[in-house]
């Protein structure tokens, strides 16, 4: 079963490194927020108690029905081997971005290399904060912050649940395959296939209804609450584990590992998120530099001067400790699955 699940998540990281995301018009993130947009409106000006219960039972309604809706289209196509291992391979491509991130990153350093204006705007797609004033190191500080935040919330921590519940399935698989079975189902792997994909788009739904309402704003800091606090406890462990990873690659890039180590102990618990200070810290370390969001946190000493040198430097960073964990895994998979 491994070496099958294996083939699936290793031909859904080639489709994303190859096509990207999807159009906008039939991504399954994109339905997820227009839904999302459709459902907060009808509690927001209820109480307290009823917006933060409102927000609860949307979380895991949203989780319920796209789960389902992709499991049953696996189960649908279950009948061909190879069309079930596509059809899994592409639909799990979708619960995770690893082309757009390094590319959007990669643009932002291009664009301000070329012109500061024309970096800005590049930056103002990947970030909420406003870029019309930020200086060159502002604007390449943030850049670096916003991708090695999201090489935890947008590849590893996806990727951390996606390889996760096969290994619980294989202890449950037993328990539901025979209702599974009936349903078309033909193989214990195609069971733990739904485990995969089940996680990868649960893991998603969440990390979309934390960046559309986990704010503390009066709209949405109720309806808000729960889901921005199921994103931070999922993000807890894959936060740590990339901030370590980042120390192994900068020594593996011959970057600063010793000072990526000393200044993620050091700085990562100083900003507003529990997890996202981790991967940020490590990357301020090894990069020698200091990120600093105004008003909010800095991270590191600024023993260089900030510029698209670095976020070229923080991209492959960032690359490396991709590759690192998914060679891991895929060894921990082949080991512990049968």
């Amino acid at each position: 079963m491994a070496k099958e699940i294996l083939i699936i998540i290793l031909a859904s990281l080639v489709i994303d490194l190859s096509f990207g995301e999807l159009p906008s018009s039939i991504h399954p993130v994109v339905w997820m927020g227009k839904l999302i947009e459709t459902l907060k409106p009808l509690f927001s000006h209820n109480s307290k108690h009823i917006c933060k219960i409102y927000g609860f039972i949307m979380t895991f309604s949203l989780i319920f029905v796209f789960v389902s809706l992709f499991n049953l289209l696996l189960v649908f196509l279950s009948f061909n081997q190879a069309l079930f291992i596509i059809a899994s391979a592409f639909l799990l491509s979708t619960t995770f971005s690893v082309r757009t991130l390094l590319k959007s990153a990669g643009i932002v350093a291009k664009d301000l290399g070329e012109e500061i204006e024309k970096g800005r705007k590049s930056l103002s797609f990947l970030v909420s904060r406003p870029t019309s004033k930020l200086s060159l190191q502002e604007l390449v500080s943030a850049t670096i912050e916003t991708l090695t935040e999201n090489t935890v919330d947008s590849v590893l921590a996806p990727l951390f649940y996606i390889i996760l519940f096969p290994i619980l399935g294989t202890f449950f698989w037993s328990i539901y395959f025979s209702f599974f079975l009936q349903m078309g189902l033909t193989s214990p792997y195609q069971l733990l296939t739904l485990f995969v994909v089940g996680a990868g788009v649960s893991y998603r739904v969440v990390n979309t209804l934390d960046a559309m309402v986990g704010y503390k704003d009066p709209v949405n800091i109720n309806i808000g609450w729960f889901p921005a606090k199921l994103d931070d406890f999922l993000n807890f462990i894959p936060a740590r584990i990339t901030g370590l990873l980042m120390v192994i690659s900068a020594f593996l890039i011959s970057l600063d590992y010793k000072h990526s180590w000393k200044i993620m102990l050091k700085d990562a618990r100083k900003t507003p998120s529990p997890n996202s200070g981790y991967p940020m810290a490590a990357a301020a370390g090894a990069l020698n530099v200091q990120l600093h969001k105004p008003g909010t946190y800095k991270l590191g000493k600024p023993q260089i001067d900030l510029t698209s040198n670095q976020i070229q430097d923080a991209i492959k960073l960032s690359s490396v400790t991709i590759i690192l964990f998914l060679v891991i895994v895929s060894i921990f998979m082949l080991v512990i699955l049968p």
